[in-house]
Order: C-alpha cells, then structure tokens, then sequence
C-alpha cells in the first residue's frame, strides 16, 4: 500500500501506539509518519521504539502546539518533499483507530479518488461512553445547521484525505481539536465531496486517555455558535438601551409617536451593529448584497414571530403568550443562524 501515508499526531502516547503501528505495518501499508507533539523526555523511549521501524518517520515538535499543527506539520512535510502518495489516512495514537478499518477507508480512495473519505463511528451502541454519544450528536446538529452539511460522525480522527486537498487543508484555521471541525467546513465551502464508511467503535478505559480538554477544546470547536448567540444578546441589550434614550428624546417633541418612533429608530440601529458584528467576526464573509438580505430575513422573522403567537394564542392555547413568544423565537433563532449562514453571508 504505497500509494498511502498513515499520519499519527501522538501527545504523551502509550504502548497503544506502538501496537496501533504494528498492526499497521502488518496490515501492509509501509509509510507511517508519527508526529511527537511536545510530549516531553518522560515519553522519549516510546519514539524511539518507533523509530527502529524501517517504516516509521518521527516529526517532533519541541512543545505541545496541538492536534491540528501536528496534522498541519505532517501535511507540510509530504509536500515539501513530494512524496508520491495518493492519498494520506490520519489516525489517532490512543489505538481506537483499527488497522482493518485504515484498510477500509484505502479501498474506498482508491474507489472514489476526489473524495474525502471519514471513518463514521456507531453511537447507537450501548457500550459507548455518554460523554461520546452526547457530544457527538450535538456536534452533529450544530454542524449541520452550520455548513448544510449531514454527516454520521464529525468528531471522528480516522480520515482519508487524497494529497491534492493538503495545500487547502494547511490554510484552514484552527490548530487543535478545533481544526478537525475547520476542516470538515472547508471542504463543503471548496465543494469537496465527503462520503463515510462504517468503522469499529473502540473505547478503551472510557476514553480517559484522550487529551480533549472539554472546556477549551469545546470552545475552539462551538466558537461560531458561542459568537453568534453573544451577538444576538449584545444586540438585544443594545435596542433596549437605544430604545430608552429615544424615549427620553422624542417624548416631548413627538408626544404621540415618540413610541413608535423610538422602537424603529432603536432596532434599525441594534440591527446595523448586529449586521456588522454577524459579517465581521461571527461568519467572516459576505457580499454588497448580504446587507438587503439580512435586512430582508430580518423582516420575516419579526412578521414570523408575531404572527405564528397570534395564531398559536388566538387559534390553539388562548393563554401564555409569554411562553408562546420565547418558544417561538427560539425556533426563529436558530432558523435565523441557519439562514445567515447559508443564505445572507454565504459566499458568492
């Protein structure tokens, strides 16, 4: 199999990972590059026992950088010295990810050639840590709603990737548990197709030596959803001030409409600041024509909202329209995230 490199970004590995690679030579594939991520002298021998593999490459890093520059380094390295792979398989070193299943993901390159190839994991099984099953159909949801994308397994490090897709994949942003999700978004934003095949799913110890910190990593990956709900609430916080001090303008001037007045002239400004904040920092694109539409999908989502209470109240409950509202602009909050992404700030 020397049409493909296994890539193995290792922080801290164990004897796991010197099984994982000789499973792997034995399976047949011959390049393995490992990538030692800042894991210190304590781990050394673990490298060096590698390292006495003919087919065995160690990279190091001489601090923990994280997951995605390992990926990245690795990435770099096959290019500069151009190495004639077709494809490169990535792998964790915590030896979840089988041999036979690295096997799987090389004949379905070799099948679909232009295609990334993921290792989707089964999480309807019962033997699958909460913590897993939870956060990958979360994951799952919210990369869904974000790049239009379905997708069996987001979260899963067994990936084949043909070396063609590498340059692009370099300047994607992120580099720790946070470039795995980058880089599945890149690939829908560049057209690049995406197909599963179906892979063991290996817990060992309840995943304890897994380096994901649930906090920063969690961070890094939700980031967009995190920004976009910050920018919702900024904007909110932003009308209702802007609301109040037109009040205490326009109360004397304009006795009759200064209401009125003031709740248009307080959403038109929240709503340029929450225009601004979605383009520049939340979504980090958008055309000339991206301000008309979200101006647009503004409009119906604030007709959406009074209606669907009207009717909800009037025609089926006849009672609790605070209630009605929130659930009813919670749905049009995530309808709205969706539509910005794909529709107001999609790239042209």
């Amino acid at each position: 199999m020397n049409q493909f490199a296994i890539i193995i970004p290792a922080y801290k590995p164990d004897q796991k990972c010197l099984n994982t690679v000789e499973k792997i030579i034995d399976t047949g594939f011959d390049r393995v590059i490992i990538v030692d991520d800042g894991s210190g002298t304590e781990y050394k021998h673990i490298f060096n026992s590698l390292e006495t593999f003919e087919e065995v490459t160690v990279l190091k890093h001489a601090v923990n950088k994280g997951k995605g520059r390992a990926l990245k380094t690795a990435f770099q390295y096959i290019l500069t010295n151009q190495f004639p792979f077709e494809a490169v398989i990535t792998a964790d070193a915590d030896g979840q990810h089988l041999a036979s299943d690295m096997v799987k993901l090389s004949e379905q390159l070799l099948e679909t050639p232009d295609k990334v190839v993921l290792g989707a994991r089964d999480f309807s099984k019962k033997e699958i840590p909460f913590r897993s099953r939870f956060g990958n159909r979360f994951t799952r949801l919210l990369f869904r709603l974000s790049t239009g994308t379905v997708l069996t397994d987001t979260q899963t490090g067994l990936r084949g990737i043909p070396v063609k897709y590498l340059p692009q994949l370099l300047e994607v942003k992120g580099e720790r548990f946070e470039y795995e999700m980058n880089m599945l978004a890149s690939l829908r934003k560049n057209e690049v197709e995406v197909t599963e095949v179906t892979i063991e799913t290996v817990y060992i110890d309840d995943n304890k030596s897994s380096h994901f910190n649930p906090l920063r990593d969690s961070y890094h990956i939700y980031k967009i959803f995190i920004f976009y709900g910050l920018s919702g609430g900024a904007s909110f916080v932003l009308d209702i001030g802007l609301y109040w001090i037109f009040i205490q303008l326009l109360r004397e001037p304009a006795p009759i409409l200064f209401i009125i007045m003031a709740t248009i002239a307080a959403r038109i400004l929240s709503s340029l600041f929450n225009y601004y904040i979605n383009r520049n920092k939340v979504f980090k694109q958008g055309s000339r024509k991206s301000l008309i539409r979200y101006f647009a999908l503004a409009a119906f989502i604030m007709l959406t909202s009074a209606g669907s209470v009207h009717l909800l109240y009037a025609e089926w409950l006849g009672r609790g329209e605070v209630i009605l509202k929130i659930l009813v602009d919670t749905i049009l909050f995530i309808f709205g995230f969706v539509a910005q992404r794909a529709w107001v700030f999609r790239k042209e």
